[in-house]
Parts: structure tokens; C-alpha cells; sequence
């Protein structure tokens, strides 16, 4: 299915109608399959409906507890695709995975899927833009403390920087507001962390500046990356450096599983 979904997209491309109208009943069909009908049209009235109108609570099969969703936004749209049909959902760890580190949190949607999944899993949530940290401190509170959500980038030193944008699309830019950042190695350091199961990274395009800054100091310590990798420039730098460092990579959808073969 993924294959033929490959070439699909290769042929009509993302923006095209015909692509977006077989985008669209995909996320139809799997919501249908897994949440039922109402669920589908309450995700779409929240799609469609008024920014102005408060977040609403949606209860997923696959998350222990309902999730707030912000009307006229990505909102609903993102957590189809990450909690409904699990793109991130391509893991299978032969042991339980004790820590993960979510980069991108955006509303907590995929951080709180990984918490249902795994009942043993503790994550630190890396979320910058404000007003996705607000949603996302909300969506993540029931998990109590196995959710440690930060109001920070991930990037390549620990300081302040700039970011820009909303929504899915906000990035560490050249201007914009400040915001603090952080790193792999000090997050593993101020948490006791010894191993990293899980290591998502969603961070619109500040992955090109982190694999081009000895990323071997972490890499060693991480045992499943995925990645959504912004722009096919940096394709070539992140294969070398994860082949070099003992890693395969497998994409699936648009994210990049990669396997340490560490064992």
C-alpha cells in the first residue's frame, strides 16, 4: 500500500486536486475504520469550523484520554494522520521503551499516543510556539508524569534563538520571537537519561543544522530515530551521517524510520 502511495504521489504530486481528494478519503476510511462515523464528522466540523470558537475534547480509540482540538486549524487534520493512521506508528521495539524525546510536539497529539501505547514510556515534549506549548500542556496533563513537556526548541546548542510561523509550519528562523533551545546530549544529561528508545524529530528543517554539528556525541545513545526531513538537500548529509554511524533508514510516508544497529 505504502509503494503504490509512493507512486501515486510521484505521478499527480501533493498539490495537485486529485492527489488531496485520495489524501482525503484515506483519512476518511481509516477514521471510519478505527472511530466510527461521528468521530470522522466531528473532526471535520472542528476542520472547517471558527478559530474563534474554543478547543474541543475528541476521544480516540487509540488515546487514553480525550484530546483537545482547536477549531479552523491543522488541528484535526494532523492528528488523523499521526494518531488515526499512525505514521509514527511504525515502531515495534522488542522491549518496552523506557524514555522517547518528542522534537516538534506541536498540540502533544503524537506524544500522547506513544503514552497510550506504551504504558511504561516517560517522554520529554520539546514545544516552542506558544500557542501550540498552551494546547499541548492541556492535552498532555492526564498523563500526569510520565509527560515532561518543554516550552523549547531542539537545535543545536543550548540558548536562545529565533522562531517564526504557526501552526505545523513554525521553524527556527532568522527573526522573528526569541525562544530557548535545547540539545539531545543536555536532555539526557538533566534527566538521567541512558539510553534513548525513541527519538522523534519534526523541526522543520533546524535538522540540517543538528546533523551538521557533531551529532555523533548523541547518536550513539539513541536506538530508534524518526524523522521528518524538510527539503531534499538535507536527504544526502542525514543518510551519511546515520550510515556512518551505524543506522538504516526506511521511509514510510513522510517520515524516515532509522535503526541503530547497536544492539
Amino acid at each position: 500500500m505504502e509503494t503504490f502511495r509512493q507512486v501515486v504521489r510521484n505521478i499527480l504530486k501533493p498539490d495537485s486536486n486529485v492527489y488531496k481528494f485520495g489524501a482525503t478519503a484515506l483519512d476518511f476510511l481509516s477514521t471510519m475504520k478505527t472511530d466510527g462515523y461521528k468521530t470522522w464528522c466531528t473532526m471535520e466540523e472542528l476542520r472547517k469550523g471558527s478559530r474563534d470558537n474554543p478547543p474541543q475534547p475528541v476521544s480516540l480509540r487509540k488515546l487514553e484520554y480525550p484530546i483537545l482540538i482547536r477549531p479552523g486549524t491543522s488541528d484535526a487534520h494532523t492528528i488523523i494522520n499521526n494518531v488515526v493512521r499512525e505514521e509514527y506508528g511504525q515502531v515495534n521495539p522488542t522491549t518496552p521503551p523506557k524514555w522517547m524525546i518528542d522534537a516538534g510536539a506541536y498540540t502533544g497529539d503524537t506524544t500522547a499516543y506513544f503514552l497510550s501505547r506504551f504504558p511504561g514510556l516517560k517522554i520529554i515534549a520539546l514545544e516552542p510556539n506558544p500557542p501550540s506549548y498552551k494546547i499541548a500542556k492541556m492535552n498532555l496533563e492526564p498523563y500526569g508524569e510520565r509527560a515532561i513537556l518543554l516550552q523549547k526548541g531542539l537545535y543545536v546548542n543550548d540558548g536562545v534563538t529565533f522562531f517564526s510561523g504557526d501552526g505545523t509550519g513554525a521553524s527556527i528562523d532568522k527573526a522573528g520571537f526569541k525562544i530557548d533551545c535545547t540539545t539531545v546530549s543536555s536532555l539526557m544529561e538533566q534527566y538521567s537519561i541512558p539510553r534513548i528508545d525513541i527519538l522523534k524529530m519534526d523541526i522543520e528543517g533546524a535538522e540540517e543544522a543538528i546533523f551538521s554539528s557533531d551529532p555523533e556525541k548523541w547518536l550513539s545513545s539513541v536506538n530508534m530515530l524518526m524523522i521528518e526531513i524538510h527539503g531534499s538537500h538535507i536527504i544526502p548529509l542525514i543518510a551519511r551521517v546515520l550510515s556512518e554511524n551505524g543506522f538504516s533508514m526506511k521511509q514510510y510516508r513522510s517520515i524516515w524510520y532509522c535503526q541503530s544497529g547497536k544492539k
